[in-house]
This record gives structure tokens, sequence and C-alpha cells, in this order.
């Protein structure tokens, strides 16, 4: 056996398996670790880098001392670029991910890898040090320690004793089996299902090969094929209006402006929270108070992978985001139905318009911008005022742009504005003359509490603009968050804070008595719009409305599936559906 080769080999595989372990503090898992989590996860990483290494060999004819250092570089470099990315986004890598490589210039990323910055880090550096070290030949020569024959030899007997150690794992369990082990064991047998439904729990028990290889038809095909079974499913789910309209409109469209705000994080947890005896959201809290504003504190976020640009996907679409990939990356320059479109088609709206606080290209805004139908497009480079180039707009900056474009705008119209001052990092705020001092909240949630209340403050001033304008009375207001705030940011534990996100609708009319104010998701969002504006277009979404007492929740597998199929499929381009 190769010493040597065996421990260059390992340190390579210890890559992986920090990363992994790293992660698992960071990132929120589908579902609990069960009894053979550990073990899938080091098989996993055993996997992985036996890959790199027989890539290596091909890249270098068998040579085998510059093929382990392909393997060590690679495996530290996918390592690091996991553990940056998961600390902004909250996932792993996901496969198509390359394309979004220019968000990593946006000067919020920046800060979230700053401050995302822990001691246990300093292990890659340890480990890349150590590998140097041995690599250079600075520990006891061994004759013949680079034929290749040796070191496939060990690497045999790497194998030989993981497969062992599995297979005793696997029997002792089984010993002890209980209805977990057997069900973990069970779930696990399709990776690419469970990929699909559990992307973070899947690439830590299955590895990133495994995963590319499974899903290699993102790579490898274009769009996917729904034989005439799928779509005839699809069309009758969407097609079934019995939740999908409330009937209350008589087919009557309102000739309003739809102003749809989509705050960042925003937690409903913060409607008329006091701390310190003031009110966090003072502002928002009147508007909750108003017997004529639609409040519902109960939505529940139905984001995945692409995080804000889920959100925005979701309240155009009326479909759920892709989970186990960044839904905008499969979008662009597909057909589908959305809100604006639908808006602007009708006679509702004569133009639309979005107000971001971000370059035009972070989460592909300019180019989902065409597939919403959206006719213009402000962000902060059309701000008049200062800007650091590597910063964003804040709420006050967002606002105070969207006053001087709503005011002005050809009425009716659509405009989306998002805001950014309520994005973590949390490890300070905005100054703005508010400040809390309770102890027993964590420093990250107090930060986050003070940005809310600055949001809310820059959100009153821009309302004040509407009112003064006369925009106010002519107008649809929408006020939601594009998710939720991740406790794992807030430095909390799992439980402490609820995620559920709120709504309001100013001057829609609605009779709270007459609309369902519990539970309900994201998704009903599109629908209860097109039931509101009296528009019964045949694509309504997969959500419920809103405006009826009756609802059931529009959420489920089959709902997911759905989503998944219509948009690997460009569904609504294909006109023999």
């Amino acid at each position: 056996m190769n010493r040597r080769f065996l421990l260059l080999f390992l340190l390579a595989v210890g890559n992986l398996l920090l990363m992994h372990w790293q992660l698992a503090l960071t990132v929120e898992y589908e579902y609990p670790f069960r009894p053979d989590a550990i073990w899938s996860n080091v098989f996993a990483c055993l996997i992985d880098t036996t890959v790199f290494f027989l890539v290596g060999l091909l890249l270098t004819w068998g040579r085998v001392k510059p093929a382990l250092l392909i393997t060590f570089v690679g495996t530290w470099l996918l390592a690091l670029f996991n553990l940056v990315y998961a600390r902004f986004f909250d996932h792993y890598i996901p496969t198509m991910a390359v394309t979004q490589i220019g968000n990593l210039m946006d000067g919020q990323v920046a800060k979230c890898i700053l401050e995302g910055f822990r001691w246990t880090d300093l292990g890659y550096v340890v480990l890349a040090v150590l590998y140097g070290w041995m690599y250079a030949g600075r520990c006891k020569k061994e004759d013949g320690r680079w034929k290749m024959g040796t070191c496939l030899k060990t690497l045999g007997v790497v194998w030989a004793a993981m497969v062992a150690s599995v297979a005793a794992f696997i029997v002792v369990m089984g010993l002890f089996r209980d209805d977990s082990f057997e069900t973990s064991y069970t779930r696990f047998a399709p990776l690419r299902v469970q990929y699909y439904q559990a992307p973070n729990n899947m690439l830590f028990r299955g590895g990133f090969f495994r995963r590319g290889w499974t899903c290699r038809e993102d790579f490898c095909h274009g769009k996917m094929t729904l034989t005439a079974e799928q779509k005839e499913a699809i069309k009758r789910e969407y097609t079934d209006y019995s939740e999908r309209g409330s009937g209350l409109q008589d087919s009557t469209m309102i000739r309003k402006n739809l102003i749809f705000i989509i705050v960042e994080s925003y937690l409903a947890e913060t409607s008329d929270l006091k701390v310190d005896g003031q009110e966090i959201t003072p502002f928002l809290n009147q508007l909750k108070r108003d017997s004529s504003v639609y409040y519902n504190g109960y939505m529940q976020p139905n984001i995945n992978m692409g995080e804000s640009s889920d959100g925005q996907f979701i309240y155009m679409t009326g479909m759920l985001p892709l989970k186990s990939d960044i839904t905008v990356n499969l979008m662009k320059g597909r057909t589908v139905p959305a809100l604006p479109k639908a808006l602007v088609e009708k006679g509702v709206a004569k133009h639309s318009h979005t107000i971001v606080p971000t370059s035009p290209t972070f989460w592909e805004q300019d180019a989902m911008n065409e597939v919403y139908g959206i006719s213009q497009l402000y962000s902060k480079l059309d701000y008049h005022g200062e800007v650091p180039i590597c910063r964003d707009l804040n709420d006050g900056q967002v606002f105070e742009m969207a006053s001087g474009i709503d005011t002005k705008a050809e009425e009716p119209f659509f405009s989306m504005i998002l805001t950014m001052s309520m994005h973590h990092p949390y490890d300070k705020s905005e100054e703005h003359g508010f400040t809390l001092s309770d102890e027993k909240l964590t420093p990250e949630y107090r930060n986050y509490l003070i940005n809310c209340h600055y949001m809310d403050q820059q959100l009153e001033k821009y309302i004040a603009v509407l009112r003064k304008s006369g925009v106010y009375d002519r107008s649809v207001i929408v006020i939601t968050a594009d998710h939720h705030a991740h406790y794992s940011v807030l430095n909390m534990a799992e439980g402490d804070i609820s995620e559920e996100l709120p709504l309001y609708i100013i001057n829609g009319g609605i009779d709270a008595e007459q609309a369902w104010t519990g539970a309900c998701n994201q998704l009903d969002v599109f629908t209860t719009l097109l039931d509101l504006f009296g528009l019964t277009p045949e694509w309504r979404g997969f959500g419920h409305t809103l405006l009826k007492k009756e609802y059931h929740n529009s959420v489920s597998e089959q709902v997911q599936t759905f989503s998944e199929w219509m948009i690997r499929s460009d569904y609504f381009a294909v006109t023999d559906r």
C-alpha cells in the first residue's frame, strides 16, 4: 500500500467532508437526518473524490502525482464555492448556477460573504498547507510510490474498507431496524426523485457526481417533452376554476393601477410587534387596522432555490418554482402567462414597469421582465443620486425613485417595486434614529427589526406622495414579501420564529367578512388578483382565490410536479397542448 498516496487522497476527501458538515450548520435541510446519513455522506465524498482523481488521470495521461494535485485543487475549490454560495442562498450550488455567477459581483452578496466568515473556515487553509507540504515530498519517501498499479491498489483498499463498513452498518441497523431506517433507504432509492423533492438532503447524501449524473439532461437536452397524458393532466388541474373564482366581481374589470410592492425578507411576525415599548411597523399597523384594507398574516412561503427570484416568479405566474434549480435560469426567453401580461392584454393597464434596487441583471431581472411582459425596468443605474458601485439602493432611495416614476406614469399602469434594506447580513442596521436594546433578542434579530422599522418609515413617505398626487385613490396596492427571513441568519434556532408572510391589499374593495384570512400560500396571490380585477383568462394559476370564505390548501406534490413539467418543457409555447 502506498501510504503517501493514501494520505494525499484522504486530504482531498477531507475537503468535501469539511464542506458538508459546515453546510449542515448553514443550510435548512428539507427533512431531518436519519441514522444512515453519516455513512451516506462519507460514501458520497469518496465517490466524488474518486471521480476527480480518475478525471485527473485522464487529463495527465496516467501520471498519478499531478492527478492527485488536480483532485485536491478540484475538491478544495468545489468546497469553497459551495460554502460561499450556501451562506448567501441557503442551498448547495444548483446544477445551472454557473449562469448566475454575475450575482457574486453584487455588493449585498459580497457583504454576506464577508459576514459569513467563521473560524472553522481556516480548516481549508490547514488542509491546503498540509497537502502542499506532503505533496512537495517533506514526508518519508517510498519506493515506487507513484506507480499507477500501486496507487490503484491502494485506492481499491480504501473502497473495500468503505464497502465493508457500510455493509456492517446495514447489518447492525437491520438487527435494530425501525421505520425511520427503512423509510430512509426506501426514499433514497430513486435519487433523481429525491433530488427534485429535497435537493439539500440529497446532495448531502448523494454527492455532486451522482447529482450531476441523475440530472444530466438539464445540460444535454433542451426542453422536456411532455406526453399527451401529462398535458391533459396539467390542463385538467388548472381549468378546475371552482377554487379560482369568487364570482364577487360579476365579470366587471377594475380599471385601476396595480402597484405591487415586494419587501425583502418581510415576516408577518413583525406586525403589531412592540420592542422596548416601540412599534416596529407603526405605519403598516395602521393599514392592518384599516377596515378597507385586506390583511392576511398567515401566508406560507413557497420559494425554493431561487429565493427572491422565486417569490417574484410565483406572484407573476401562479406557478411553483423548481425545487432543485434556479427557475429563472430556465425561464429566460420562455413563454408564460403572467400578471402584467394579463392586465395589458385586457386593457386594464396601459403601461408596466419594475423598480429594483440592484443592477438590471441581478437574478435575471432584465430577462424576466420580458417573460412577465413588463415593458420597462428601472434599476440602481437609473437613480439620480450617488450610489457606490458596490452598493445597492436602500429602501429610502428605492421609494424615492418609485415616487417620481409612479406619479408620472401613464395610467392605468402596473408597477412592481422591490426593496433591499431588510436583506441579510444583519451585523448592522440602517441608521435612522431608531434603536432597540432588548438583550433577550439576538443582535441579528434586533438589527433586522430596526431595518424593518426603516422600511416602514420609507414606505409611509412613498404612500404619502401617492396620496398627495391622487394616484393612491386610483390604485390597488399590494404589499407582501419575497420570502421569509431564515432563522439561521437571525442567529435563532428552528421554531424560534414563524416563517409566515404578510399580505396587504389596499383599495381592493375586499370585504374581510367574505374573504379568507387564514393560512394560505404565496401561490394564491396571482389567482386572487386576477379574480379581484375581474379577469378570467384560461390560465388563472394553480392557486386559490382568497376573496371567498371557502379555501383548501393550493400547494401539493401534484401541483409541484405539474409546475416542474411546465417550466422544463416550456408548456405554454406549445400550441398543440
